[in-house]
């Protein structure tokens, strides 16, 4: 099996491919896709481009056991990825964060709370490393290898919160323009590097909120009861006692997860669908406004305004306009 299928999954296909690089698309079903985009920077060196709109991505990374020691470092550009620890811990990747993680280390399954992950992720094998890398290392007076293995010591991931100096790194990366993509990408992997010489092991490592997995499961499963009960009245009490999870935890867990407290899903979800059936049903705003949850049409209606920047009886003209 090749680098890709055990790094995402076998069902890919092949759409693009050139001098450049190649284009590949994962199909897990009618509604979960995802797009990534191979480069080969250097010998021992691969760039990928994530648009993933799943839930989860299984790897077969383990299936080989004498693969060569292989780091990932990965930033996040939009929505959220979940890290699972050695020690049963979870972390969460968010916008403009950025970590380094040694394959052994890595999960078989990828989660991605929100189905919603763009990013870019170097994949680095210093045993295949050439004479231009070495040659380079030379140069700049780095190591890539004692680098990251300083900065994941004991084969711990490395996470940090988004920084200036990351994001000017990672901005520019993302809009590279594909003619000359290779040898920027060659260009932004030594300012990378020189970068992380400057830093110390884990520096912001405590600033990260760690949760065990029990919890992760609770919150998981009162996101989905309130995604199938937005339209009822929930408090926080009431959902601590049903789920058995001290409040504090379940919004401090929930808001990491999801990037979002639980009160915000549950407008999101009733504005969704009372968007939904002023578009597609003869309800009076009034009734949509008492289907999804409001006790009145004005708090519908402001809530509705202030979303989408425009009234509810608005929405409805504009909706029978464009039928």
């Amino acid at each position: 099996m090749d680098f890709m299928s055990h790094l995402y999954g076998r069902n890919k296909n092949e759409i693009i491919k050139n001098k450049k690089g190649k284009i590949y698309q994962f199909n897990k079903s009618e509604d979960e896709k995802y797009i990534v985009t191979e480069y080969d920077v250097f010998k021992g060196i691969k760039v990928f481009y994530n648009d993933r709109h799943t839930s989860k991505i299984t790897s077969n990374i383990y299936e080989s056991k004498n693969y060569d020691k292989r780091y990932e470092i990965n930033h996040c550009r939009e929505g959220r990825f979940e890290c699972i620890l050695r020690d049963g811990t979870v972390t969460y990747m968010e916008a403009g964060d950025f970590a380094i993680n040694p394959l052994n280390n890595r999960s078989k399954e990828s989660f991605f709370p929100i189905n919603h992950y763009h990013g870019v992720t170097f994949y680095i094998t210093p045993s295949e490393f050439d004479d231009e890398i070495h040659n380079l290392e030379k140069m700049y007076g780095i190591s890539y290898d004692l680098i990251l293995r300083e900065l994941c010591q004991n084969d711990k991931l490395f996470i940090q919160r988004s920084t200036p100096e990351i994001k000017h790194i990672f901005y520019e990366i993302y809009k590279v323009p594909e003619d000359v993509v290779i040898e920027y990408l060659k260009v932004k992997f030594q300012e990378l590097f020189l970068y992380l010489k400057t830093i110390k092991n884990n520096e912001y490592y405590s600033e990260r909120q760690y949760f065990l997995k029990s919890n992760i499961d609770i919150v998981k499963r009162i996101n989905e009861y309130i995604s199938n009960n937005f339209n009822k009245t929930l408090t926080y009490d009431e959902l601590s006692e049903i789920f058995n999870i001290k409040i504090t935890t379940m919004k401090n867990c929930y808001k990491s997860i999801f990037g979002e407290t639980i009160n915000e899903t549950i407008i999101k979800n009733r504005l969704e669908k009372g968007a939904e059936l002023l578009k597609n049903s003869s309800l009076t705003i009034t009734e949509i406004a008492i289907e999804v949850g409001y006790t009145d049409h004005s708090k519908f209606s402001n809530a509705f305004k202030k979303k989408y920047n425009i009234t509810p009886s608005e929405y409805k003209k504009l909706s029978e306009i464009a039928f």
